[in-house]
């Protein structure tokens, strides 16, 4: 075990916006400060350690708010250090200016995957935390965020269903966020969505209409669909494509909704609307289980730090599938970081003819949003009888 008495820890927020990251922060930063270090704080990423990076001195900074605040009071942005010019010798000259022992990357696989080069070719003592909502890494059992992301988006999928969908008798087409994977277009399934759409498999278009057009007559006409931005369909349907480029040359689309919303509109003749929360969904406090998971997983980056466990990242575990007891643990960036681990929703957890997540989908979200219990409120019930008197 190292001592860690007057040496200098680095952090930083990579990649995008997540609930999850100033919780994080404020684990790693208050259990630096009761190890006895210097803690440094990098603003934008990677960008902080780069010519003109910007770095703070953390130490009398009052920073008990952060930790029920979602976003990340040090910013973030998706710089990657191995395509800038003479970026890593860059990072080498900005450590040995501020006197930097070590590193806490907090991030998704591309923020990762820089401090597991980092660790592997220059030896620079890194260890991470993982945070993404679109729930994509492998190695923990959720990424830091996933729980509010998904908590958010299902309630925006209530609210629509019960508020607006019901009483306008009209499909509405909601978009989630999510990349490639479709782990929150799923979790629309706890906001009672009829149909879901994950970016996973191509869509059936033909079948999907057709259950679509049973749901809305099955519910008294009224309809929600929850459509991951990244669905691919068996027919001309798409999105916008975002042209703004970064350092991980990452492009996504957006907007599948508008097309999507068209085609059902004019196939089934029934008022088709949608929404677009978009940031909306990553944004806002974070739910109790992923600020208090989020907070001990930056305290056991500070431990594998003192353990020199570099190269390491912190990450959630369940032990026993059969309990929903969580726990903190750690793994090798190699087994996390790059394509090779990109962790999508497993085809057992979703059924593409009912356009509904499987059982065990729900086993695994038990942990993360509890049972799946369909809405049975007094305020549904009293809509069944009304359409049953229709």
């Amino acid at each position: 075990m190292t001592n860690l008495q007057n040496k200098t820890l680095f952090v930083f927020t990579g990649g995008g916006t997540s609930p999850a990251l100033n919780p994080t922060l404020y684990g790693v930063i208050k259990a630096a400060k009761t190890a006895g270090l210097r803690v440094l704080g990098g603003i934008a990423g990677w960008a902080s350690l780069l010519d003109n990076g910007k770095v703070i001195d953390l130490a009398n900074l009052n920073l008990e708010t952060i930790k029920n605040n979602g976003g990340t009071f040090l910013r973030s942005s998706r710089t990657n250090p191995f395509v800038i010019p003479g970026g890593i010798d860059q990072i080498k000259l900005k450590i040995k200016e501020h006197k930097i022992d070590c590193i806490v990357a907090i991030g998704g696989d591309d923020t990762l995957g820089a401090a597991r080069q980092l660790w592997e070719t220059e030896n620079i003592p890194i260890v991470a935390i993982p945070k993404t909502v679109d729930n994509d890494l492998s190695g923990t059992y959720w990424c830091p965020g996933y729980p509010t992301a998904a908590n958010n988006f299902s309630r925006i999928v209530a609210d629509i269903k019960k508020d607006a969908a019901y009483p306008l008798s009209r499909i509405f087409v909601i978009e989630s966020v999510g990349g490639h994977a479709g782990w929150i277009a799923a979790s629309g399934a706890y906001g009672q969505a009829d149909l879901i759409l994950p970016a996973e498999k191509e869509i059936n278009l033909t079948n999907f209409l057709k259950v679509l057009s049973q749901k809305y007559e099955e519910n008294g006409n009224f309809a929600v669909v929850a459509v991951a931005q990244e669905a691919r369909f068996d027919a001309p349907l798409k999105g916008l494509d975002d042209n703004q480029t970064d350092g991980y040359q990452v492009k996504r689309q957006y907007f599948i909704s508008v097309d999507l919303r068209h085609t059902i509109q004019n196939a089934l003749n029934i008022n088709t609307r949608l929404v677009y929360p978009a940031n909306i969904i990553p944004s806002g406090s974070p739910i109790d289980i992923d600020r208090e998971i989020s907070i001990k997983l930056g305290e056991k980056s500070v431990e594998l730090l003192a353990q020199e466990k570099f190269g390491q990242m912190a990450c959630v575990l369940r032990p026993d599938p059969q309990n929903l007891k969580i726990e903190i643990g750690s793994i090798e960036l190699a087994k996390v970081a790059g394509k090779e681990n990109y962790r999508l929703l497993p085809e057992e957890y979703f059924d593409y003819d009912r356009f509904q997540p499987t059982q065990k989908y729900f086993d695994y979200m038990a942990p993360i949003l509890g049972k799946y219990q369909p809405q049975e409120d007094d305020y549904y019930r009293l809509t069944k009888e009304i359409n049953s008197q229709l």
